[in-house]
Order: C-alpha cells, then sequence, then structure tokens
C-alpha cells in the first residue's frame, strides 16, 4: 500500500512534532522566562504554524526552521502588547479640547510621495541586509522597544544592545548617506 502526499505529510508532521514540542516549550519557558501556560500556548501556535506551511519545509535544519518561527511568534507578541492603539488615550469625538485644532496640512504631491517612497524602500533594503543581530536590534528599537526591552528579548548585554545599534546606523550611513540614514528616529533612550 502506497501511501499518499497527505499521509506523508501527517507522518512528518508529527514526528516533527514529536521530537521537537518539549524543546520549543522549553525554550520559550527557560531562554526568553515565559509562564509555563503561556509558553504552551505559543508551542502550539508554533506547530499549527509549521503545520500549515508543512508543503514548503524541506526537512532540513530542523531546530532552525522550528526556532525562526517561535522567534517570529514572539516577537509578533511582543508587539501586539505594546501596540499604541492599547496603550493610547481615548478622546470624544467632540471633546471641547480639540475643537479649536488645525486641519491636516495637504497631501504631499505625487513626486514627493514618490520620492518618500523610494527613500524608505532603500532603507528598508539596507536594513534587511545588515547582519542579524543588528537588524534585530534595530528593528526593535525602532518599534520603540527600550533597551532593557532588546537586550531580554535578544538575550543580549546592554553594551551589545548599544554596539549593535551604534554599528547598524553606522553602517546604514555608509550606505545610503547622511541624509538618507538620518531619516531614522533620534536615539532617546533613558535606559541606555
Amino acid at each position: 500500500m502506497t501511501m499518499g502526499r497527505n499521509d506523508s505529510r501527517e507522518v512528518r508532521f508529527e514526528s516533527l512534532y514529536r521530537r521537537h514540542y518539549g524543546r520549543v516549550h522549553r525554550w520559550y519557558t527557560h531562554k526568553w522566562r515565559l509562564a509555563d501556560d503561556e509558553a504552551h500556548d505559543l508551542a502550539q501556535d508554533v506547530f499549527a504554524s509549521v503545520y500549515k506551511h508543512m508543503d514548503q519545509y524541506r526537512g532540513e535544519a530542523e531546530w532552525a526552521f522550528l526556532e525562526k518561527i517561535a522567534r517570529n511568534l514572539l516577537y509578533n507578541r511582543n508587539r501586539s502588547l505594546h501596540t499604541a492603539k492599547r496603550r493610547g488615550d481615548h478622546v470624544q469625538i467632540d471633546a471641547p479640547e480639540y475643537a479649536d485644532t488645525l486641519a491636516a496640512p495637504p497631501e504631499p504631491d505625487y513626486a514627493e510621495r514618490q520620492l518618500a517612497e523610494l527613500r524608505r524602500k532603500q532603507l528598508r533594503d539596507a536594513i534587511e541586509e545588515l547582519p542579524e543581530g543588528m537588524r534585530q536590534a534595530l528593528l526593535l528599537w525602532l518599534e520603540d522597544y527600550s533597551y532593557a526591552a532588546i537586550r531580554q528579548i535578544l538575550g543580549i548585554t546592554p553594551d551589545a544592545v548599544k554596539s549593535r545599534l551604534r554599528d547598524a546606523r553606522k553602517l546604514l550611513q555608509e550606505r545610503l548617506g547622511p541624509e538618507l540614514a538620518g531619516t531614522l528616529p533620534e536615539d532617546n533612550d533613558n535606559d541606555q
């Protein structure tokens, strides 16, 4: 009897799940110090994602594949916990203190929008070319994470956070020039 493609997929997934579920769970609890139930939830999400993308998985570097998915899910969870939407103030639409505010400035013309989009693309591409550690630190910093939070998420020392961010900014300035690299926000972290 020959196994069909779906049967083979199920067997491959079950084998991967049995070998690595405990490791993913421990990775969350020990490395990231998450509560047991939270680690279980994230580990389940990891394997749900693995199952969903099982056809794309070639069977190589199992732990690297799983760790990347686990890290991305953790980053997404942390981002959702820190969104401005959840921290924002609620204001009534007809609040008197906002009645005298000015209207929005006029839209930039098409050429200005195109130039701005080109610059954003160049910056995104340059960030993607950074070494992994620098890129991770910079992306977290751009999402308004504090140095302490970046240190904890990446599992590195405070000095390593500072040097990765400094080196990333320097590389971006070399690649893009001071004008484009100057579009990065200023470093005003108080817990450096």
